[in-house]
Parts: C-alpha cells; sequence; structure tokens
C-alpha cells in the first residue's frame, strides 16, 4: 500500500490524527529530509526524497508488497507529490490523506476568506502575470526565481493597484508576515521561504 499524507505547513502540531496513525503503521517513510526529522522515533525504514524522484517512483512500483509513507509540506494535491504519484504508481494501491495546505494556513493568519480564490505556482513555471493579475484574489506558492519583489514588480510594470501580503516560514517560531502595496515590499531585499497572496486594493 502506498500512503500519500500531508503533514501540513511545517509545525508538527498541525499533522493531522489520521496522518500520524498511518505513518506509525508504515514499514517504510519516505520524505524531505526537513519533514523526516519530525519523526525521530519511527522504527522503519526512512528515504529521504529530493531531487530523486525517478528512483523513489521506481522504488514504490518494485515494492508494492511494503506499506510505504510518502509525506508532504502542506496538502499533497495543492502543488505538491500527489500529482506525480498519481500518475505514476499504481492507483488502486494508493491513498492520498490531505492536510493543512500552507495557503489554507496563510488565509487563516490574515483572516481572510479563501472564496473565489485563484491559486497558482511559480515553481519550474513562469506566471501569466497578466492573466494572474486580473483576478481579484490570488495565492501563489513562490520559488527563489519569482518570489515577493518579482510579483510586485510586474504590479508596479502595469501600474495596478494591489495590496500584497508575504507570509514567511509558515507555522514555524520564524513565522513573518508583511503587507503592504507592491512599492513597500520592494523595500526589502530577500524573503525567506514563502506564501504571497495579492488582493486588489480597496
Amino acid at each position: 500500500m502506498l500512503n500519500v499524507i500531508g503533514i501540513g505547513p511545517g509545525n508538527k502540531g498541525y499533522i493531522t490524527e489520521i496522518g500520524k496513525k498511518i505513518i506509525d503503521e508504515s514499514e517504510v517513510l519516505i520524505g524531505g529530509k526537513r519533514n523526516l526529522e519530525i519523526f525521530k522515533n519511527f522504527k522503519g525504514e526512512k528515504i529521504i526524497l529530493g531531487s530523486n524522484l525517478v528512483q523513489i517512483k521506481d522504488y514504490i512500483n518494485q515494492n508494492t508488497d511494503k506499506n510505504i509513507s510518502v509525506i508532504a509540506s502542506g496538502d499533497p494535491s495543492v502543488y505538491g507529490i500527489g500529482k506525480y504519484l498519481s500518475k505514476n504508481t499504481d492507483k488502486e494501491n494508493l491513498k492520498i490523506f490531505p492536510g493543512i495546505s500552507s495557503m489554507q494556513y496563510m488565509f487563516a493568519r490574515i483572516k481572510m476568506d479563501m472564496n473565489d480564490l485563484y491559486m497558482t505556482s511559480s515553481h519550474g513555471r513562469e506566471p501569466d502575470f497578466d492573466y494572474l493579475l486580473s483576478h481579484k484574489k490570488v495565492c501563489m506558492v513562490t520559488d527563489s526565481k519569482i518570489g515577493p519583489r518579482e510579483i510586485a514588480q510586474e504590479i508596479i510594470k502595469r501600474d495596478l493597484r494591489k495590496i500584497i501580503f508575504v507570509g514567511e516560514n509558515l507555522s514555524y517560531e520564524s513565522e513573518k508576515i508583511t503587507i503592504g502595496k507592491p512599492k513597500d515590499i520592494l523595500k526589502v531585499e530577500k524573503y525567506d521561504m514563502n506564501i504571497v497572496v495579492i488582493v486588489d486594493e480597496k
């Protein structure tokens, strides 16, 4: 059996009870190095997930008799590994357990509803900013190439009136949320791991 488990935005307190139970019952636990560190007392085999997606996929497909769990930050179906594994492993052997996504966490922190939200990611892709910024409410998972500063520059370039919320290191002790107009966001030279929310200025 293959389980894909969302473990929330980072703080282990956000892992669901069913997620913990499935992980405890697993023979093999696969995940990013930082995520695996949360489960120091796991008694089975641990495998680090990095850029070795093909090897991990092959391992899973060759060990269908084992109870394997893949852990993923946030929710595995929201710009996570869930899509890759559902396409590249036996769906009959796959169960996905949702977690609290970083997007959900961010909206709870800024006390804003997620209704009519356009969700996207800049991971490994070049966003269509004309389309993206035509929406009244946007949430973007960012990467090191396209983050808050680049988004702010694109808004300024189009002379749009938007407010930007930047959530860094969400749910960790170093969590920080910055709110401002694009010119305010540009005053910060570097942002840590973050989620960006963009809304129309009222």
